[in-house]
């Protein structure tokens, strides 16, 4: 084994993409291989802003943890298919308003949870397990999210770009209302996934899931509106602007930080996302 991947845990093929190493990369991180590398390039080759999803998604859910930990008064997180940790995590964003807040990330990349336990362990207020997002029943009744969360006060719960990465035969309303049936009430769903618009528009990133499936990756699942907001059962949603009606839209135009210089492309805009309260 190369030195690249000596720290690489034995079970994981360093021949095969990731995508929490894909994500690592496409955000700048150096917790990746050259061919998480070479699967993100071609990604750009057929549609060149296919890496920058991941930018638009991780900006998104700053914002969205910021409203949540200021304005909503979270003070517990439960962060499904985290990721590798980088640069401006849940709790970095949510102790910068509270740092008694609780946060609990949850990744079935071995890799992942082998880097989350190591970094954010040792902060007696945040866990990381390894688990499966599309099992509600395990994560639930995991004894370190029961723990550490106080299932009789309002938790928010992350479906943050990860959905999108689970097949068609996966029932995944059924995934969310388990979720969401287990949350009490005054709790908040944050849920971003890949958007197919259809026709023309969605030509790009239909070519991004070819490339990714070419480079052994079943990822990348561009799905329709209606599909998406089936995600969101029964949940009051946000709006994602002042003067906005509408609480599922691009992230791009989901409360933005400021002006927007220059226009974004197409590609950018295909990424839907929503915040949601339970009644």
């Amino acid at each position: 084994m190369s030195d690249e991947h000596s720290w690489v845990p034995p079970q994981v093929d360093v021949n095969v993409p990731s995508v929490a190493r894909c994500y690592d990369f496409a955000l700048g991180g150096k917790d990746n291989f050259e061919v998480d590398r070479a699967a993100v390039a071609a990604a750009d080759a057929v549609a060149p802003e296919a890496s920058a999803l991941a930018k638009v998604n991780r900006s998104w859910h700053i914002r969205a943890t910021r409203f949540l930990a200021e304005q909503a008064g979270i003070t517990q997180y439960l962060d499904l298919g985290a990721g590798l940790p980088t640069a401006e995590n849940t709790h970095e964003v949510v102790r910068r308003l509270n740092d008694e807040a609780h946060v609990v990330y949850v990744d079935n990349d071995p890799v992942a949870a082998a880097h989350g336990r190591a970094l954010l362990d040792d902060h007696y207020l945040t866990r990381y397990i390894e688990g499966d997002l599309t099992k509600p029943e395990q994560i639930l009744n995991n004894p370190v999210v029961l723990g550490h969360l106080d299932f009789t006060r309002p938790i928010a719960l992350y479906q943050s770009a990860t959905l999108h990465h689970q097949p068609d035969d996966l029932d995944l309303p059924g995934i969310m209302r388990h979720y969401v049936d287990a949350l009490p009430s005054g709790s908040y769903v944050a849920l971003s996934h890949f958007w197919d618009p259809g026709g023309e528009a969605g030509a790009p990133v239909r070519r991004i899931r070819e490339s990714m499936l070419a480079h052994g990756l079943d990822a990348d699942h561009f799905r329709s509106r209606e599909q998406i907001e089936q995600l969101l059962p029964g949940l009051e949603l946000v709006p994602a602007g002042p003067d906005s009606t509408e609480g599922l839209v691009p992230l791009l135009d989901w409360w933005p930080d400021g002006p927007r210089v220059g226009d974004p492309g197409p590609v950018q805009r295909c990424v839907l996302g929503a915040v949601g309260r339970k009644p």
